[in-house]
C-alpha cells in the first residue's frame, strides 16, 4: 500500500512541474510578441528647410547595418565616358609619358574630378574643327605624302597686313593659324612688340634635308635633342611658328618675354618648355609655338601641368580608344 501512495504521489508532482514549465515558456513567448509589436520597424524623419519639407522613410534594424558600397549600388550609374576615361588613366596604363614622374598625379586628379574633367574634353573636341590636335613625335609619325589642308603662303603683303615680319620668302602656315598669327602679332605691335617669323611650314622632304644636315653636323645624338627625323615634325602640321633668332638667348628678348608671358591667351602653346626633354624628346625651344587654340591651352594649364606633350598625347590616345 505505501509503494502505491508513493507512487501516486510522485506522480502528481511530476505533474505540477510539467504544467510550470509550460506556463513559464507560454509567458515568455507572449513577452517577445509583445515586445515585437511595440518596436516600430520605420521611422519617419522630416526635413524641413525654407518652404521645403522632404519626407524620408528610413527602416530600423535592431543591429546596425554596415556601411554600403557604393560601387555595389545598381542605382549609381557610371557613364560610358567615365568607364572609359578610368580605363586609360588607370595606374600602369597612363595614356601619357611618365618619365617625369607625374603621370600619377595628373591622372589622380583627373580621376578625382571626372565630370568637370570630362566636361573641359567635350568643349575642347567640339571646338577643333580644324583638326589641331593631331598628335606627332618620336612615336607617332606623319606620313611622307601628309599635307595640310589650306596652305597659305607668307608674303610681304600678307606680313604687312598681319602686323608681322618674314625672315624668308618659303614660308607658309594653314590659312586659319596664319589669322590668328596675325591676331597676335598686332596685340604685341600695340605693346611696342614686333614678331618675326622665322619657319614654318616643312614638308617631309624638307625636313628630311634639315635633319640629315644637322645630323653632318652635330652628331646624331646632338642632332636628335635638336632636330625631328623626316615625319616626326610638327612643322609638317602647317600650325607651327619657330620666332626670332631659334637660339636661346631669344627667350630674353623683348618678343621672347612677351611669348612665354602672353602667347597662349591667342591659343598659341610652346612645345618644348624647359626641363621636359624627357617628356617631349627635345631639348628646350623658346622659339617654337604651336598653334591648339585657346580652348586647348587652357585646358592642358588646368589639367597636365601646362605640358603640351601631355595632352596631346591623351586625346590621342582618347580617340583611339
Amino acid at each position: 500500500m505505501s509503494f502505491i501512495l508513493f507512487k501516486k504521489s510522485h506522480y502528481r508532482l511530476l505533474c505540477r512541474n510539467f504544467f510550470s514549465v509550460c506556463a513559464g515558456m507560454y509567458a515568455l513567448f507572449c513577452t517577445g510578441l509583445l515586445m515585437s509589436s511595440c518596436s516600430p520597424s520605420k521611422t519617419e524623419i522630416k526635413n524641413t528647410g525654407g518652404d521645403l519639407m522632404q519626407t524620408q522613410t528610413v527602416s530600423v534594424s535592431a543591429k546596425t547595418a554596415a556601411p554600403r558600397d557604393e560601387s555595389l549600388n545598381p542605382s549609381v550609374s557610371v557613364s560610358p565616358q567615365e568607364a572609359k576615361l578610368t580605363t586609360l588613366l588607370e595606374s600602369g596604363a597612363f595614356s601619357f609619358s611618365d618619365e617625369k614622374g607625374e603621370a600619377q598625379s595628373l591622372a589622380q586628379n583627373i580621376l578625382e574630378n571626372k565630370k568637370a574633367f570630362l566636361a573641359d574634353l567635350e568643349e575642347v573636341l567640339a571646338s577643333d574643327t580644324e583638326d589641331l590636335l593631331i598628335r606627332v613625335d618620336k612615336n607617332v609619325y606623319l606620313d611622307e605624302n601628309y599635307v595640310p589642308a589650306s596652305l597659305v603662303a607668307l608674303t610681304p603683303e600678307t606680313a604687312q597686313a598681319g602686323s608681322y615680319v618674314i625672315h624668308r620668302a618659303d614660308l607658309s602656315l594653314r590659312a586659319p593659324v596664319e589669322k590668328e598669327l596675325s591676331r597676335m602679332a598686332k596685340a604685341a605691335r600695340e605693346e611696342g612688340i614686333t614678331l618675326v617669323v622665322s619657319s614654318t611650314y616643312r614638308s617631309y622632304a624638307y625636313q628630311k634635308k634639315v635633319y640629315e644636315r644637322n645630323v653632318t653636323q652635330m652628331g646624331k645624338e646632338a642632332a636628335d635633342r635638336e632636330s625631328a627625323r623626316p615625319g616626326a615634325s610638327q612643322h609638317q602640321l602647317g600650325t607651327v611658328i619657330d620666332f626670332g633668332s631659334i637660339t636661346d638667348e631669344y627667350a630674353k628678348t623683348p618678343a621672347g618675354k612677351w611669348l612665354y608671358e602672353n602667347a597662349g591667351k591667342y591659343g598659341w602653346s610652346l612645345s618644348f618648355p624647359d626641363g621636359y626633354e624627357y617628356i617631349t624628346g627635345y631639348r628646350w625651344e623658346c622659339w617654337h609655338y604651336r598653334y591648339v587654340g585657346p580652348l586647348a591651352v587652357r585646358f592642358q594649364e588646368k589639367w597636365f601641368n601646362n605640358v603640351q606633350q601631355h595632352m596631346i598625347e591623351f586625346i590621342h590616345a582618347w580617340k583611339n580608344a
